[in-house]
């Protein structure tokens, strides 16, 4: 039989639409959708549902499937280690994930890839090489300009990702008139912007929400993701804009986003590594 893709799938469009990629591009693929995240329509392709714990099963089915290669891709509430439930051939992850101490999803991710790659001589690939479309662009996706305190808030709120990044705590936070509002933590960043909300604050078309890669995140998997609803609460909180590294994020209904962004007046700008520094 001919070596499949296969597709680890956590909630979010992402991974049908990376699953509808391949399929349409000729590969074969196996999915293994994540129970209680994935959506239901992965089940129309090859596929196996998992829990979060049953990482050995999943190993089974992959490797019974002919999968070399795996994509990694879509969110998942990881839950306390003590609670995982791990199954018999998670076990030694899960003893080594607790042997660490790990509690960010930066180091969980890199631990789960290098069991993966060098327990069991898995592939994983970047799932952006099947979303091109959704990768952040340099320059505007909306908007035209940046005034100068669009430039300080944006240049304050990527040292402080940078520092939150290497705490493993966090990717985003919210920065107007400079200073720093919030920073993300393991909740992610809708809980970030939802606590913002029921503050009640309104900004007025000033501050930015920025989203950053964790320095030692690797690129694979769990790059910073925005999408509709990310916008929609932006637009609540009054915010002028959204700044993302380039190549280095996804947009999740592009079209939506970008309709939604210029009807509201509302800037998303990707920058490169070393701007605004």
């Amino acid at each position: 039989m001919p070596s499949r893709i296969g597709i680890i799938a956590g909630r979010g469009d992402f991974p049908l639409k990376v699953a509808n990629y391949l399929k349409s591009s000729g590969e074969e693929i196996f999915v293994l959708p994540i129970k209680n995240s994935a959506k239901k329509e992965l089940s129309d392709f090859p596929h196996k549902w998992i829990r979060l714990g049953q990482i050995g099963l999943g190993i089974k089915t992959l490797r019974r499937n002919h999968c070399k290669d795996i994509v990694i891709i879509g969110g998942v509430d990881v839950p306390n280690l003590w609670f995982l439930w791990p199954d018999f051939g998670s076990l030694k992850l899960y003893l080594r994930l607790i042997a660490l101490k790990i509690k960010g999803d930066a180091a969980i991710i890199k631990e789960v890839i290098n069991f993966l790659e060098k327990d069991y001589d898995f592939k994983v690939i970047g799932a952006e090489n099947f979303l091109q479309e959704a990768v952040m662009p340099k320059g505007f996706m909306s908007g035209v300009n940046l005034n100068e305190y669009h430039i300080k808030d944006i240049r304050l709120a990527k040292i402080n990702c940078k520092e939150i990044g290497l705490k493993d705590m966090g990717q985003a936070c919210v920065v107007s008139e400079g200073s720093l509002i919030m920073s993300e933590d393991l909740k992610g960043t809708d809980a970030m912007l939802q606590k913002i909300i029921k503050n009640k604050k309104k900004f007025k078309k000033k501050g930015v929400l920025v989203k950053l890669m964790k320095p030692q995140q690797d690129i694979r998997v769990d790059m910073p993701t925005i999408g509709l609803k990310t916008l929609l609460q932006v637009k609540e909180i009054g915010l002028a804009g959204i700044a993302l590294e380039a190549g280095k994020a996804l947009v999740s209904d592009k079209e939506d986003v970008i309709e939604f962004a210029k009807k509201n007046n509302i800037f998303i700008y990707g920058f490169e590594k070393d701007e605004f520094i």
